[in-house]
C-alpha cells in the first residue's frame, strides 16, 4: 500500500502531459489512441521549448512559460485550420473498448513490474548516473535554470558542458512543484507513468499503424509491450538512463507518424494535407530534448519508410527527370542522416565501450531476445520468428516496415557489441556511446510490430478457422479472447520479466550495504536541515554518496555530481581542509565558497573504487572541525577552523 503513495504525483504528471500535450493533439484533430499517445511527445516538445525560451528571457522555470508556449501554438493550429487546412482526421476505432482494456491491462501489469523494481515510494536507484538527475531537479527548483543550454552549469560552472537534454528533469521540476512530493518520489512517479502508461500506449500504437487496427492487434501490442527485459526495465536498471527511458517510450509515436507522413499503415489514409508531417515533426523535438540517442533511434527507423516510399514513386514515375529528382531527394536525405549522426555523437572518450561478443554469440541472443539478462524471452522469441512469416506471406509495404525496424535494431545491437572492425562500429553506433545496453533497449522496442504481427495473424487465423466451424459462436468467441489476452499478460512475460525484475530490484535496495547511500546515511541526509542552515555549503566525497545531500537534504553541496569542474577554491579545501589551522589559504577558500559542514561517508564508493580526498581524510582529529550529528558511520561536522563554526 506505501507505493500508492506515487499516485498523486503521477495523476500530476498525467494532468500535465493531458494540459500541455493532449490539448494540442485535440487541436489537431487526433482522437482515440493516436491522441492519448501523442500527448507526451507534443508536451516534451513544449516543456523543452519553453526550457529554451524561458533560459533565453530570464524567467525562472515553473509550469507558466509551458502554458504560454503551449497557448501559442495552439492558436496558431487553429487559426491553420481555420483558413481551411483541415487537420488530421482519425478514423473511429473499431475496437475501442479492446484498446481501453488492453491499455488498463498493460499499465496495470507493467505498474506492477516497477513497484516490484522500486520497492519503496522514496527508494532512489544506487547508481553512478543518479547522483546528476536527481541533483539536477533540485538545481533546477532552486535556480530555475531548465534550458539545456544551462543545466550543464550545475557541474561546469564554466561552460565545459554546453548542452545537456533537460526535457525529463524539467518535468520532474515541475511536478516536484506543484505536488510538493520529494524529489525521489517524484522521479519514482515519473518512471512509473513513462513505463507503465506512455510505453505500452506508444507501442500499440506503432503496431496497430503498421500491422492493423483489428482488436487482436492492439491486445497483443499491449502484451507484447509487457513482456520485453530490455525496455522498460533495463534503463532504470543500467545507468540509470532515466532521460534515455522517456526518449525511446515516445520514439514510436514519431515512427507511426512519419510512416503515416509517407502513405504507410492504417492512418495513412486519415491524412489531411501536410498534417502527419507536422505530428511528426510535434512529437520529434520532444525526444530529442528528452535525450539524443532517442531521436537518432528515430532517425534510424526512418530508413526502411524513406525508402518503401522512394520504391512505390520510382515504380509511379517512369520518366528520367521524376527519377533523377527522386534519387538526388534520396542522396540528401541520407546526406543529412550522417551529417546528424557525426553531430550528434557524445565526445570520443565517452565512446570507448568494448565489445563483449562474437557475431555469432550477438546473433543467438538476438533470435533469443536475452540481451542484458542472460534469460530468454521465449514467447517474445516464438512471436518474433512467427511475424517474420507472416511479412514473407503478406508482404505489405507496412509489413516490411515493421520487420525492417526489427531489423535495423538487431543489427545495430550486433555491430554494437561485437563489431571488430572500430571506425565502422563508431560510426553507427557512436550516438550511443558505443554503450551496448542501449542498444538492447533500442533493440526493445524494434521489435514490437514484428512480435506483435507473429501473434496476432496466428491468433486471427485459429480464429478464422473456429468461425467456420462455429459460426453462431460469436459471445463465446469473445470470452475466449478475453481469456486468452488475460493469460497472454501473465504468460508471455515468462520466464524473462521475473528475472529481470530481480536484477533491477537489486539497484534500489536500501540498506547497510547500499553501493551508493546506505540506510544510514539516507536517514543522516533527512535530518541536514535540522542542522545545516538555508545557503550553507557542504563538503564531502561525491563517489561516498555525500553529493545527494543536494536533492534529498535540500542543501548546497560543493561537489553537485561525481564529475565536476572542481574550482581553486574546492580544490584547496578537497586537499587540505583537515590542514585549515595552519593553512590560511584553506579558511579563505572556505569563506569564499560558504563551505561550512562536511559529510563523511567512509570510503565505499559508488563504483567500489578509490578517489579519497586528502582533505576530508580523518577529520575528527584534525582539530577543524566539530561532529553535529552521526548515524552509523555516517558522521556531519561542522567546520571550526578560521572562527568559521
Amino acid at each position: 500500500m506505501e507505493m500508492l503513495e506515487l499516485l498523486w504525483p503521477a495523476a500530476v504528471l498525467l494532468a500535465l502531459y493531458a494540459v500541455l500535450g493532449g490539448t494540442l493533439a485535440w487541436l489537431i484533430g487526433l482522437r482515440g489512441l493516436w491522441a492519448v499517445a501523442a500527448a507526451p511527445a507534443f508536451a516534451m516538445t513544449v516543456v523543452g521549448g519553453a526550457s529554451l525560451l524561458a533560459g533565453f528571457a530570464g524567467i525562472g522555470w515553473s509550469i507558466v512559460p509551458c502554458l504560454v508556449l503551449a497557448a501559442v501554438i495552439g492558436v496558431g493550429i487553429h487559426l491553420v485550420r481555420r483558413r481551411g487546412r483541415r487537420g488530421v482526421t482519425s478514423s473511429p476505432s473499431t475496437s475501442r473498448w479492446w484498446t481501453i482494456g488492453a491499455a488498463v491491462a498493460a499499465a496495470v501489469v507493467i505498474g506492477l513490474q516497477i513497484f516490484a523494481v522500486i520497492g519503496q515510494p522514496s527508494a532512489i536507484s544506487q547508481t553512478f548516473d543518479n547522483v546528476f538527475h536527481l541533483n539536477a531537479i533540485r538545481y533546477i527548483m532552486d535556480t530555475g535554470a531548465a534550458s539545456p543550454l544551462e543545466l550543464g552549469q550545475m557541474t561546469s560552472p564554466n561552460g565545459g558542458v554546453p548542452f545537456y537534454p533537460s526535457a525529463w528533469h524539467a518535468t520532474a521540476a515541475i511536478v516536484a512543484q506543484l505536488s510538493g512530493v520529494g524529489i525521489p518520489a517524484v522521479v519514482n512517479a515519473q518512471t512509473l507513468v513513462i513505463a507503465a502508461v506512455i510505453w505500452p500506449v506508444s507501442a500499440m500504437l506503432l503496431a496497430r499503424t503498421l500491422m492493423g487496427k483489428s482488436a487482436t492487434v492492439t491486445v497483443t501490442a499491449a502484451i507484447v509491450s509487457c513482456a520485453i527485459p530490455m525496455f522498460p526495465i533495463l534503463p532504470m536498471d543500467y545507468g540509470v538512463l532515466y532521460p534515455f527511458q522517456l526518449a525511446l517510450a515516445v520514439v514510436p509515436v514519431t515512427v507511426a507518424a512519419t510512416a503515416s507522413a509517407f502513405g504507410i499503415g492504417t492512418s495513412a489514409k486519415d491524412l489531411a494535407p501536410g498534417w502527419w508531417g507536422f505530428v511528426a515533426l510535434g512529437a520529434i523535438p520532444g525526444v530529442a530534448l528528452a535525450h539524443p540517442g532517442g531521436f537518432v533511434a528515430w532517425l534510424a527507423f526512418s530508413v526502411p519508410i524513406v525508402l518503401v516510399f522512394v520504391v512505390r514513386l520510382w515504380r509511379a514515375h517512369r520518366s528520367g527527370r521524376a527519377r533523377a529528382a527522386l534519387a538526388a531527394g534520396v542522396l540528401a536525405y541520407f546526406g543529412v542522416g550522417v551529417l546528424l549522426l557525426m553531430v550528434l555523437r557524445p565526445p570520443l572518450p565517452t565512446r570507448g565501450w568494448p565489445t563483449a561478443l562474437t557475431p555469432g554469440q550477438a546473433a543467438l541472443e538476438v533470435a533469443q531476445v536475452s540481451m542484458f539478462y542472460g534469460t530468454i524471452a521465449i514467447g517474445v522469441a516464438i512471436a518474433v520468428l512467427l511475424g517474420l512469416f507472416w511479412v514473407l506471406k503478406e508482404r505489405s509495404e507496412a509489413l516490411v516496415v515493421g520487420a525492417a525496424l526489427w531489423a535495423i535494431g538487431a543489427i545495430l545491437f550486433i555491430v554494437v557489441i561485437s563489431l571488430p572492425i572500430g571506425p565502422i562500429r563508431d560510426a553507427l553506433t557512436g550516438s550511443w556511446y558505443n554503450n551496448w545496453p542501449r542498444l538492447a533497449a533500442v533493440f526493445g522496442i524494434a521489435l514490437v510490430p514484428l512480435a506483435t504481427l507473429g501473434i496476432a495473424r496466428t491468433v486471427e487465423a485459429i480464429g478464422r478457422l473456429w468461425s467456420r466451424a462455429q459460426p453462431d459462436g460469436h459471445l463465446l468467441r469473445v470470452i475466449a479472447g478475453v481469456v486468452a489476452a488475460a493469460i497472454g499478460f501473465v504468460v508471455l512475460p515468462l520466464p524473462a520479466i521475473p528475472a529481470a525484475v530481480a536484477q533491477a530490484q537489486i539497484r534500489f535496495v536500501l540498506d547497510e550495504g547500499s553501493s551508493l547511500i546506505s540506510s544510514d546515511e539516507m536517514a543522516l541526509l533527512e535530518r541536514l536541515p535540522e542542522h545545516v542552515p538555508a545557503g550553507s555549503v557542504i563538503a564531502g566525497n561525491p563517489y561516498t554518496g555525500t553529493a545527494l545531500a543536494y536533492a534529498i537534504g535540500g542543501r548546497q553541496v560543493l561537489m553537485p555530481h561525481i564529475l565536476v569542474d572542481v574550482s581553486d577554491d574546492a580544490a584547496t579545501i578537497n586537499d587540505h581542509l583537515a590542514d585549515a589551522e595552519s593553512m590560511p589559504a584553506v579558511c579563505d577558500a572556505a569563506e569564499a565558497l560558504d563551505v561550512r559542514f562536511v559529510l563523511d561517508f567512509g570510503d565505499r564508493e559508488v563504483h567500489g573504487g578509490s578517489h579519497p580526498l586528502a582533505g576530508l581524510e580523518d577529520l575528527e582529529e584534525s582539530g577543524a572541525v566539530r561532529l553535529v550529528d552521526s548515524q552509523g558511520d555516517a558522521r556531519l561536522y561542522e567546520v571550526t577552523a578560521c572562527g568559521l563554526g
